[in-house]
């Protein structure tokens, strides 16, 4: 039997966004409105064939935060210590992934030894999620310096649509002798680049 306008009246509850709907018996049945943003979906394990559920993510960029940082940050400890390569991202989603992507330029100056090296970490607030560290340039005399560039990617899971900064620390493996590091030195900037992935 077709249903009428009358016989689809009839069918109670009747609320705002609910969707009369032929049921497995053949007789109409009431699917309540879904949660804002979801979309109707065919699933045929449910009595009406059909469910309310959140879009497939599918992969896609959701949002691009991205900073470039010029001022110069000089690191002489064996502490890590900021060094002014930063992003915050407000995910969309508390499923999304972040993917970071960093590169750097920092001069790196042996001072009066024959030796350095130098290594930090990547930080999500106050946690660390990758670890990284540039060879020791033990070709270097005394009074050397180099300029040095590096990259950095890392898949991240937040798990919060809060607010959420990413940072990188850097150190001296061994500080003293006038050794020391200078981040976004001169016309070597840096960049940090966050992308929200759905899933």
């Amino acid at each position: 039997m077709a249903i009428t306008k009358a016989t689809a009246s009839s069918i109670a509850p009747a609320a705002k966004g609910d969707l009369v709907v032929g049921s497995a018996t053949n007789d109409a049945s009431i699917l309540a409105v879904g949660t804002n943003t979801h979309i109707l979906t065919a699933d045929s394990s449910t009595a009406t064939g059909l469910k309310w559920a959140a879009p497939a993510g599918g992969g896609k960029v959701l949002q691009v935060v991205s900073a470039t940082i010029t001022s110069a940050t000089t690191i002489a400890v064996d502490t890590d210590t900021d060094t002014s390569i930063t992003a915050t991202i407000t995910p969309t989603l508390a499923t999304s992934t972040i993917l970071v992507l960093v590169n750097f330029g920092v001069l790196i100056d042996n001072g009066s030894a024959t030796g350095v090296d130098c290594g930090g970490k990547l930080l999500r607030g106050a946690t660390t999620i990758m670890d990284y560290g540039i060879n020791e340039l033990v070709g270097l005399s005394g009074g050397d310096g180099l300029v040095a560039r590096g990259a950095l990617m890392i898949l991240d899971t937040p798990a919060t649509t809060s607010s959420t900064t990413y940072k990188l620390q850097a150190r001296l493996e061994t500080a003293g002798s006038s050794r020391t590091s200078i981040w976004q030195y001169g016309s070597s900037p840096s960049t940090i680049t966050l992308l929200e992935i759905g899933v």
